[in-house]
């Protein structure tokens, strides 16, 4: 079935309309962002305060660093 027989004509023109208006957003979204990158990736790291990635050694150094933290678990 062609595109012709699903939508009549006013319909077709509200879809580009829309379709027009969600590219113009999407390309002025794309702008502001290389203009004022954001330091957020979207993604958080949570760290509770009894965490083991908190743990200090002897030297008052973090016990857990770069991958040594990888697969550490902490009982209580």
């Amino acid at each position: 079935m062609s595109k012709d027989k699903l939508l009549n004509k006013k319909q077709q023109k509200e879809l580009q309309s829309l379709i027009d208006e969600i590219t113009f957003e999407a390309k002025e979204l794309r702008l502001n962002y290389e203009e004022n990158p954001s330091d957020m990736s979207g993604s958080q790291v949570h760290i509770h305060e009894s965490s083991p990635f908190l743990d200090i050694d002897e030297n008052d150094e973090l016990k857990y660093s770069g991958s040594r933290w990888r697969h550490i678990l902490k009982s209580f």
